[in-house]
């Protein structure tokens, strides 16, 4: 019985291989071996063709794909927790920063962030951020922060379109500031914020050799409004900030409209308001390999209760963010309207292109914002990114007083 068992297994394996085997011997029988040399390249193309070999990367493209995955953009931006290192954060020609920052909490608890650095041009800040992240469960933020700043070499040309390139003088800025800010999310990329503060601003003269200070440069207490005065500010702030970008990191459509409005007052209730408008829009077009980027801003100050705006919180015009092709600071006046356009294609899957535009114009009133009185600056750009996040960028910027490189490691936007 068992023999014949086994038996009937042998023949049930032996039909199962005949079965298998017959289409793979049927097939050699059908496509011979090719018999020339024409045959056999074919041959040897089609098993190529039907051949799968893994991409080989190059060794920066293998670093680049570490650092996207190690997510340390991320980290750098606030993922490091303890002590690190710290740039300051300073305005432009401060030289380079260095400092220590010191890191604690999560993002749902509690949190407080300390910075004191330097700079190779005499540039100092501290500054201390405490804040508590959806207070109670709601989708609130509050915030305490103070912060003591002096910078000693801050550029000022006049103002208005017709200042001069060449009146170029620098003066000090310091400023001790308290304040407190409440969030409000109640919808995704939607946020509401209020403010208050305590600024105590101050102006002397600049530590620059290289050019006169404001007063050796004849800029009198017209030219300067609030320069030499020891005014204190109380500001009181509201903004709406409506975020649809489809990565804030790196966007590439949707958009980003923000609009705050602000009161300053000193002890006798003499003062101004200020309006920042910023507007911000992505058009991919139409893969979203290319991406047209498109922004216009716009800051409006009116004085009160006779009242002045004193020239260091008015806005400016040129730098790295907005006319690339002039100096930072190189335009100036209580009321700005600027417009930018990028447009953007990737030429490789970590490097952008950037061919760009900027316009804006400044003035005391804002019935005299014309467009006859616009600087225009142009360029080109490179953008380094990762899969999914801005690095750094490269823009090489034209305007009729000359040409300016940038390097910098923050979004034009």
């Amino acid at each position: 019985m068992r023999r014949s068992h086994t038996s009937r297994l042998a023949l049930l394996f032996a039909g199962a291989w005949l079965v298998l085997a017959w289409p793979t011997a049927a097939a050699a029988q059908q496509d011979p071996a090719p018999a020339t040399r024409g045959e056999r390249l074919d041959a040897e193309r089609d098993a190529k063709a039907t051949s799968v070999t893994p991409p080989r990367r190059t060794m920066l493209e293998r670093a680049l794909t570490w650092y996207d995955n190690q997510q340390v953009l991320a980290r750098m931006l606030g993922g490091w927790r303890g002590f690190h290192g710290a740039s300051g954060n300073f305005p432009a020609g401060a030289g380079t920063g260095v400092g220590l920052g010191y890191s604690a909490g999560g993002s749902r608890g509690p949190g407080l962030e300390l910075v004191a650095a330097t700079s190779s041009r005499g540039y100092k800040r501290a500054a201390a951020v405490a804040d508590v992240r959806r207070l109670g469960g709601a989708p609130v933020d509050v915030a305490l922060r103070g912060e003591l700043y002096e910078f000693p070499q801050q550029d000022f040309f006049g103002l208005g379109m017709d200042s001069d390139e060449a009146a170029r003088a620098n003066y000090l800025l310091s400023s001790a500031d308290i304040g407190a800010d409440v969030t409000w999310r109640p919808a995704t990329g939607l946020a509401v914020q209020a403010g208050l503060a305590y600024l105590s601003p101050r102006t002397g003269a600049g530590t620059d050799t290289r050019m006169p200070t404001t007063e050796a440069a004849g800029f009198d207490a017209a030219a300067t409004p609030g320069y030499g005065a020891a005014v204190d500010y109380y500001r009181a702030s509201l903004g709406i900030d409506y975020d649809r970008r489809d990565n804030p990191r790196h966007p590439h459509a949707g958009g980003r409209y923000a609009v705050r409005v602000a009161d300053y007052r000193d002890a006798d209730s003499a003062g101004f308001r200020r309006a920042d408008l910023d507007v911000q829009q992505y058009v991919p077009i139409p893969d979203r390999y290319r991406t047209l980027a498109l922004r216009a801003t716009a800051t409006l100050t009116d004085p009160r209760g006779g009242g002045e705006v004193p020239f260091f919180y008015q806005p400016t015009l040129g730098g790295a963010s907005m006319l690339r092709g002039f100096r930072e600071f190189r335009y100036q006046d209580r009321n700005s309207v600027a417009v930018s356009a990028e447009y953007r294609w990737e030429a490789w899957w970590a490097l952008d292109g950037a061919v760009f535009v900027d316009a804006g114009t400044v003035a005391p009133e804002r019935r005299a914002l014309a467009l006859r009185d616009v600087a225009v600056s142009y360029g080109v750009g490179l953008r380094l990114h990762s899969n999914d996040a801005f690095v750094a960028r490269i823009d090489f910027a034209f305007s009729r007083e000359g040409f300016i490189p940038l390097l910098r490691f923050d979004h034009v936007f």
